[in-house]
């Protein structure tokens, strides 16, 4: 039995999902970012693409994920978190959303500000003033300092903004025990509202597995072995949801 015929459900739906790294700008030629490359969303958005039940899938993306190809996804690239803010406030502002997979590795921070320690100190030189503006700061500088400030929990405004959306949320720690792993998991769930979290340990991912739980609202879980093993879980319990509601 395929995935499409296991779940009869005949309601066009429409799905986001958000995929890869956001970035943040330092100036116009620097970012920081992190190691996510995207893969798991990449899979997530093909099995989607392969349910006869979904009508339209926007994509939100960072700059370096690959984006599935088919004629139902429409790509949404990002940058940073307030990019994610703005566009997924936007599209869930604006469209009737029917499930929101949030599989982006989200900035815990986001740059507030350039200066140097010496600015900082009180120690700058008056007569070597470094100058910060511009489109690209100078790489001459000896002692930059980046600060950063706490960026806003996006997932947050999901079901404020979209309640009847079933929404699944990621979280990706390193090196826990199991039971912590699930009970970290599943506080997200009950914080945010989600509908179902996608569990998983770093040291559990490597080139040829990626371990996945995928915790339930009552507590309970399954378990994958694969980015593909995880989408189709992914798929199949979201369709299962909604033809619930």
């Amino acid at each position: 039995m395929t995935l499409r015929e296991s779940v009869n459900y005949n309601k066009a739906m429409n799905i986001v999902i958000t995929a890869g790294g956001t970035s943040e700008r330092i100036d116009d030629v620097r970012t920081i970012t992190n190691s996510s490359t995207g893969s798991l969303g990449f899979a997530i958005g093909s099995a989607f693409a392969r349910a006869e039940e979904v009508d339209r899938i926007y994509y939100l993306h960072g700059r370096r994920a690959v984006v599935p190809e088919s004629d139902i996804i429409e790509p949404v690239e990002i940058g940073g978190v307030m990019d994610l803010h703005e566009n997924l406030s936007r599209i869930l502002t604006e469209e009737k959303i029917d499930a929101v997979i949030h599989a982006m590795a989200v900035s815990d921070y986001m740059v507030h500000n350039v200066t140097t320690m010496d600015k900082l100190m009180g120690t700058e030189d008056p007569n070597h003033v470094q100058d910060l503006s511009g489109n690209k700061i100078s790489s001459d500088i000896e002692d930059l300092v980046i600060h950063m400030k706490r960026s806003p929990k996006v997932i947050g405004i999901i079901k404020e903004l979209s309640p009847a959306s079933t929404l699944v949320g990621f979280k990706l720690l390193s090196s826990v025990p199991h039971e912590e792993l699930i009970r970290v998991g599943y506080r997200l769930l009950q914080k945010n509202r989600c509908d179902f979290v996608l569990a998983n340990d770093l040291r559990e991912i490597d080139r040829n597995r990626h371990r996945g739980y995928l915790i339930h609202g009552d507590g309970s879980y399954d378990t994958m072995n694969t980015n593909e093993e995880i989408a189709d879980m992914i798929v199949r319990r979201v369709l299962e949801e909604r033809k619930v509601k």
